[in-house]
């Protein structure tokens, strides 16, 4: 852990983002999921308890910048919010929602004038086509998101269409939950999309791997096999002169404040089987063409997650396989390749493939909770009992750590990070 002390959070708010991107899959703002006390949404209502003062408190003590790495936060915010001049954030850290319930009268409309006139960009949420009565409203809004879950190409196309008509706002098809959703979205002209596309592999079972990942499988086998041998594994990684290389560099970073180590035998020594494993892993994946940074990104906040709540909260369990799981988990999506094909692959202990197959197990319980935080499933995490406070503290912690690491992961691999905010 950091070392710095808890933040005092008001209430039992919970939070989590989720990543938007770009045409070229680049991250360009997080949309803050939360929720507080028993709210069954990610949002307050007017008839909360809560105020501004209480959402500036708890998002800024949860550390704005932190939890959104300095890009924009998408925010749903209520029509009080709007309507009194209640908004606690500056304009170039947030883009505004206006959620599908507010009543777009004439003194919403003076309100959006007035915020955007302040350089507050603003978006339509859930925004439908024929029944929604905003429309009047999007000579003012920056943006309009469309949920694309349930529709055809037809559909997504003909929104994409008349929403084009009227100029001005950007489209963000949100919910996209598969690679031909995204692939659909694109071809319709929307600008930005949010889902779950990449968490999931893009091709049918049994197609053909690519070269580039079947040398990371080859890597895996024997870098997590429990007869490890050093010689082995060093001949492995210094077989591709640009892997070993990239390794070095990264075990020679900051993060690790090793920088004596000048071979793979010296890391082996160093850090251990299990630790090096995890960053030649990375280092692997974040070298492979055409892979979006978030993707990697996101499992080092999982791997990170799933470490903390088993040191923290979970006791009695092995960290480092918490870490690996954590990693391994978002496998499929990365190599396109269904999770059993995987572990049968490699040389895993049961309670590892029990975990990534089926999610079950000590280790399956902290995999499904890290991974019902990053998707703000607050319904399911209610089920593990776990105070809000400790689980964003542990999240938040894996943020920083997470893009620590791929910084210079991605240093080291040579690969160009997206700019904050754009």
């Amino acid at each position: 852990m950091s070392g710095e002390p808890e933040a005092e959070v008001p209430g039992q708010i919970r939070v989590a983002r989720q990543p938007i991107y770009n045409r070229d899959l680049e991250v360009c703002g997080y949309e803050l999921l939360y929720r507080q006390g028993d709210a069954e949404h990610a949002a307050f209502d007017d008839g909360d308890a809560a105020s501004a003062s209480v959402i500036e408190h708890a998002l800024h003590s949860l550390s704005l910048a932190q939890l959104t790495g300095n890009h924009p936060a998408y925010i749903n915010l209520t029509r009080r919010f709007f309507v009194e001049d209640l908004i606690p954030f500056h304009p170039d850290e947030v883009v505004l929602e206006l959620l599908e319930h507010i009543e777009p009268d004439k003194e919403l409309l003076l309100a959006l004038r007035r915020l955007a006139s302040r350089g507050y960009r603003l978006a339509l949420d859930d925004y439908i086509l024929g029944q929604d009565e905003r429309h009047w409203l999007i000579p003012y809004v920056s943006v309009i998101k469309v949920d694309v879950l349930n529709m055809s190409y037809q559909e997504v196309a003909r929104h994409a269409r008349w929403l084009k008509r009227h100029g001005g706002p950007e489209l963000l098809a949100e919910k996209v939950e598969t690679h031909q959703m995204l692939e659909l979205c694109r071809k319709a002209g929307f600008s930005y999309f949010q889902g779950f596309f990449l968490s999931r592999p893009a091709t049918l079972r049994g197609q053909s791997l690519s070269t580039d990942r079947v040398a990371i499988l080859e890597l895996l086998a024997e870098l997590y096999n429990s007869e490890f041998d050093i010689a082995r594994a060093e001949r492995l990684i210094n077989h591709d002169l640009s892997l070993s290389y990239k390794l070095l560099r990264y075990l020679r970073s900051p993060v690790f404040a090793a920088r004596d180590i000048d071979s793979i035998r010296t890391a082996v020594l160093y850090l251990g089987q299990r630790e090096l494993s995890h960053w030649a892993l990375l280092l692997a994946l974040a070298s492979v063409e055409g892979q979006p940074a978030e993707q990697i990104r996101s499992l080092l906040i999982r791997a990170h997650v799933c470490r903390e709540l088993t040191r923290h909260h979970y006791g009695g369990s092995n960290s480092d396989v918490a870490f690996t799981i954590g990693l391994f988990s978002g496998l499929d999506a990365v190599l396109d390749l269904a999770m059993d094909e995987i572990c049968d692959q490699l040389p895993l202990e049961a309670e590892i493939r029990e975990a990534l197959i089926h999610r079950a197990g000590p280790y399956g319980c902290i995999l499904a909770a890290a991974i019902a935080q990053e998707q703000a499933d607050w319904s399911r995490l209610d089920e593990f009992s776990m105070p809000a406070r400790q689980l964003n503290r542990f999240y938040l912690e894996s943020v920083r750590r997470a893009d620590e690491h791929y910084a210079a992961l991605a240093q080291s691999a040579g690969r160009r990070q997206s700019i904050p905010g754009t």
